[in-house]
């Protein structure tokens, strides 16, 4: 197998060679001519990036694709068309201004792009290769839309992810943000996911104490435990947050908050302020018969298990209920882990699914079946306990939900039994009650998600007490919970140092 996968490399590696060939080429051919006009850009191709093959990389945990080159980052930037109002920046979730660090890009001027990117994204290197970019700033892509296809829009995830890895691998790595004068004052970050790790940072860059408390061995959440490492290798996690400790972020792993250590303790050691970031990660569960047999797992368990390379039974033929990013992922990881065959069954179909195209395609490249119109039922045990079979019911489109979305209604009569020995559930997840059992006062929604007093800043019914990300909106994107980590930062230390937002200025009365 190791052979095959040196030939997949070289293959994969001859297929950069000539992506760079075709696009030094174009480079040259644009450069001879006096100006670039707006036809030129429509006519310039979309570039791709070369992939390790579909079928072979199922045997490694190795980074499916691998990135731009020099020549294409330059020529796909060399698309953008400057809009004055760009599109694309009012889609992304952190404002992030991608036509100025295109134009860096395409001038061959890597610092500068970065250096954009980094006034405005925390990570990068990690929201390059996780966020959702088709349907936030590619989809509202100019050039998508004058070519009349979204696809078409210039790939913004690779160019974030090319400045962002050039800067790892040429320029020196990233900087360890300024930290401001000492203000006397201490906050508690209890968890470190993108949102407490993003509050973190922000607060101590004002040069406020910070202790992270995170009950895993290790910083990242669901970044580390959640994200297989094909998609965010841990290379790539560990270069991102280098910068914490350095920052003087102190950070006691394998501590439990609410458990091993009460938030009254925490009060009583002098913090002024507590950021709550524990995320959404209880799995939520079917609720079907033979749901706890052996070879029944959550995607929780089953993804972490296989990130860390920790002892657990996958089985040569794999089913995963879900349709959403994490079903991609566990339905990949299963393959990784010695399934020769691996099926997802969704209630309802291919277009419906919430996953990213992206991980969808990834997905069926990969091998895996899609059971349209289904889900589990009931699990079937062997004679020794474990899991044998499933009983799937039949489903069919109806009317749209709230969301838009076809609901899902059950077609009478029996559905389909299948062989599995192994059943991953990724139905979704929702927050612990840890933390309103351990905080009193602080209030829930009907989902289980934190009531702020405004979600701008993320304060609870708690005074002092904030959150972000999942625990406050339910589970979504990673940027989104970086986002809302630094809102609460910046919430915190105005609250903190008496820092009183000006009223707006009164629009002038008309005569």
């Amino acid at each position: 197998m190791a052979a095959l996968q040196d030939i997949a490399r070289n293959a994969a590696n001859n297929t950069v060679s000539e992506l760079t060939q075709a696009a030094q080429q174009e480079l040259d051919r644009l450069a001879a001519q006096p100006t670039i006009t707006l036809k030129d850009k429509l006519g310039i191709q979309p570039q791709e990036a070369a992939e390790l093959d579909p079928v072979v990389r199922r045997t490694t945990m190795d980074e499916t694709g691998l990135g731009f080159t020099e020549a294409q980052a330059k020529l796909e930037a060399s698309r953008c068309m400057g809009c004055k109002k760009p599109f694309c920046t009012a889609a992304c979730p952190i404002g992030m201004p991608v036509p100025q660090y295109l134009q860096k890009v395409a001038a061959g001027d890597f610092q500068g792009a970065i250096d954009i990117i980094r006034d405005t994204s925390l990570f990068p290197s990690i929201c390059s290769r996780v966020c959702p970019h088709e349907r936030q700033c590619q989809s509202n892509c100019a050039m998508g839309k004058s070519l009349k296809d979204p696809k078409k829009g210039i790939h913004l995830g690779l160019m974030e992810r090319f400045c962002a890895d050039y800067e790892r691998l040429n320029l020196g790595g990233k900087k360890v943000p300024a930290v401001a004068p000492a203000t006397g004052k201490k906050i508690a970050v209890i968890g470190s996911g993108p949102a407490g790790l993003s509050a973190a940072i922000d607060l101590r860059k004002q040069g406020h104490e910070v202790v992270i408390f995170e009950s895993q061995p290790k910083l990242g959440g669901v970044l580390r435990y959640g994200i297989p490492e094909f998609r965010l290798p841990k290379e790539i996690l560990d270069y991102e947050l280098s910068i914490v400790e350095k920052m003087g972020i102190e950070c006691r792993t394998s501590i439990r908050v609410f458990k091993d250590v009460t938030v009254d303790y925490l009060w009583k050691q002098g913090f002024d302020a507590i950021f709550v970031g524990i995320g959404a990660a209880v799995p939520m569960k079917l609720g079907i018969p033979g749901e706890d047999l052996k070879g029944v797992y959550t995607a929780e368990e089953y993804l972490r298990k296989g990130n860390n390379g920790e002892e657990i039974y996958s089985g040569k033929h794999v089913i995963i209920a879900g349709g959403g990013n994490v079903a991609m992922d566990a339905a990949r990881m299963a393959y990784r882990l010695g399934a020769e065959s691996v099926r997802i069954v969704y209630r309802r179909t291919l277009n419906e699914m919430p996953a990213c195209k992206a991980e969808i395609k990834e997905v069926l490249d990969e091998g895996v079946k899609v059971m349209q119109l289904h889900t589990p039922e009931a699990f079937i045990p062997d004679e020794e306990g474990k899991v044998c079979m499933a009983k799937l019911g039949m489903f069919e489109l109806g009317e749209l939900d709230e969301n838009g979305r076809p609901r899902p209604i059950r077609v009478k009569g029996d559905g389909a039994t299948i062989v599995c020995d192994t059943a991953v559930i990724a139905i979704g997840s929702k927050v612990s009650p840890v933390a309103t059992e351990g905080i009193p006062g602080l209030e829930t929604n009907k989902n289980g998600t934190f009531v702020v007093k405004d979600a701008a800043t993320g304060e609870t019914t708690v005074e002092n007490v904030y959150t972000a990300g999942d625990s406050m909106h339910g589970p979504l994107t990673v940027v989104m919970a970086m986002k809302t980590g630094r809102q609460a930062a910046a919430a915190i230390h105005k609250k903190l140092m008496g820092i009183v937002d000006e009223p707006a200025a009164e629009a002038p009365a008309a005569e």
